[in-house]
């Protein structure tokens, strides 16, 4: 009996399955080549910039920006957190001072003297990326990628919802065209594929 194949499917009964894990950004490899790895452990780890949010200081004061280190109270460099203050005016003999505080937390990364603004960089993202598949790490490319290597079954289709994930396949069917009876899925399924 011949079969149809939809493009993208592949199915092998015994195979080599090599999975490439790399990082965004260049980070820290947490395995060796040899090393065997479960698919839930971390093999590497970075940290991605959080977003920067600039604070127009020379407009908020109604300054120069030439005049902007009389009035600041940080410096580039400085942590801080939301709500702290950043710069403020002296006001008119003590009163009606013009407070600038801190949109939210995180690091002072540039004041500007050119356009008087200030970049607050919101702390950093941490990304761990795991093994995905148990098996040996064959290859490490240092503080971008981790190939991990093992033997099984592959089947690729070429439907998908969301990101990747792995759990033990379970049957709940003894033949192809029986009906799946949800009467069958039970607690012991959960996580299951």
């Amino acid at each position: 009996m011949g079969y149809a194949y939809t493009p993208g499917l592949k199915v092998l009964a015994a195979t080599t399955i090599r999975r490439c894990r790399r990082l965004p950004l260049p980070g820290a490899v947490l395995v060796r080549a040899g090393d065997r790895v479960g698919a839930e452990q971390v093999v590497m780890r970075t940290e991605l910039p959080g977003p920067a949010d600039m604070v127009n200081l020379v407009s908020m004061l109604g300054v120069m920006p030439a005049e902007l280190p009389r009035y600041v109270v940080r410096k580039v460099g400085d942590s801080i957190a939301k709500g702290d203050l950043l710069a403020e005016s002296k006001g008119f003999l003590g009163l009606f001072k013009t407070r600038i505080e801190a949109p939210m937390a995180g690091t002072i990364e540039a004041i500007s003297p050119v356009t008087g603004q200030m970049t607050v960089r919101s702390p950093a993202v941490p990304v761990e990326v795991h093994a995905y598949i148990d098996g040996v790490v064959a290859e490490v490319v240092d503080t971008e990628s981790v190939t991990v290597e093992t033997s099984g079954a592959f089947i690729q289709g070429i439907f998908g919802v969301g990101g990747e994930t792995n759990g033990v396949i379970a049957m709940i069917a003894e033949r192809p065209d029986e009906p799946m009876d949800p009467a069958r899925i039970t607690p012991a399924h959960k996580g299951a594929v």
